[in-house]
């Protein structure tokens, strides 16, 4: 079905701004997998191509307003965050995403942007059977993880791999191209470390209520201390798994990194714009 887009060669999929499309207004309140799986069924079903050198597309939606919602206001009076899902250690993967948002977006400066490296890709409850737990395992997991965040189990040197990435965004904060850096879901040792190490300090820190119940006293404490703004969320550790890919007809391509985007009007709060940007590498 995807033959004629692809043509075995990786892409970037460009949703552009998902809340002019009718059949995905409609399926407000999804989980963040479903919604991203729907968004990307619904640009390659009215898919334009362009061929990005050296062999490289880049697929985006016809019919798309999102550059008529970015300009319909001054800069000025509009919030533009994004949130980066990177799954495996890659400093090019990171820069890709980056300017990739300035060009979708035409801008020159986000206000915020959240990285989410989770560089295992592992599910919250590790039983085998693809993050479902088993009957009456549920219960049990949450009580062990009542209070605690597990972040990059088993992932070698994740840290180490997380400051070098975290560098190359304070160079884009450094030239005032991004207003606010934050982190998703680290425990509080990780997150102390990496501000301990950074320049440009996070100033938002996001975590998931799904993977440890409650927040963690530690991890709040030390917000409170230095002023990290303290978030919930409810993205999973891996946002295009490979089931999903499977079933988009993408067996043979892995997400490389996935980026979300919201334009926000200030003065009302109003959602302007939301879409995402997904690089899919031919894996073979």
């Amino acid at each position: 079905m995807l033959s004629h887009l692809l043509k075995d060669t990786s892409v970037i999929v460009s949703t552009g701004n998902v809340l002019n499309v009718s059949e995905l207004r409609k399926k407000a309140g999804q989980k963040p997998t479903d919604e991203l799986t729907d968004c990307l069924r619904s640009t390659f079903g009215e898919a334009d191509v362009t061929e990005l050198p050296p062999n490289r597309r880049l697929i985006t939606r016809r019919n798309n307003d999102l550059l008529e919602k970015v300009k319909e206001h001054p800069r000025a009076d509009i919030k533009i965050g994004a949130k980066i899902f990177l799954n495996r250690f890659s400093e090019p993967a990171l820069t890709e995403a980056v300017e990739k948002l300035f060009e979708t977006l035409n801008v020159s400066y986000l206000d915020n942007l959240i990285l989410a490296y989770h560089p295992t890709g592992a599910s919250v409850v590790g039983n085998g059977n693809g993050g479902t737990p088993e009957p009456g395992e549920e219960e049990e997991e949450q009580e062990v993880k009542e209070g605690v965040i597990e972040w990059a189990v088993g992932s070698d040197n994740a840290v180490g791999n997380l400051k070098k990435l975290w560098s190359l965004l304070e160079r884009y904060a450094g030239d005032g191209k991004i207003g606010q850096l934050g982190i998703a879901d680290l425990d509080a040792d990780s997150l102390k470390e990496l501000y301990d190490a950074s320049t440009v300090h996070p100033s938002i820190a996001q975590i998931n209520l799904a993977a440890c119940c409650v927040v963690p006293p530690q991890l709040q404490a030390y917000c409170n201390q230095n002023e990290i703004q303290l978030l919930t969320h409810s993205d999973p550790q891996e946002l295009l798994p490979r089931e999903v890919l499977d079933e988009l007809d993408l067996a043979s391509y892995g997400a490389g990194w996935t980026s979300r985007y919201q334009v926000h009007i200030k003065c009302r709060g109003v959602l302007a714009a939301k879409g995402f940007i997904v690089s899919l590498d031919r894996s073979n």
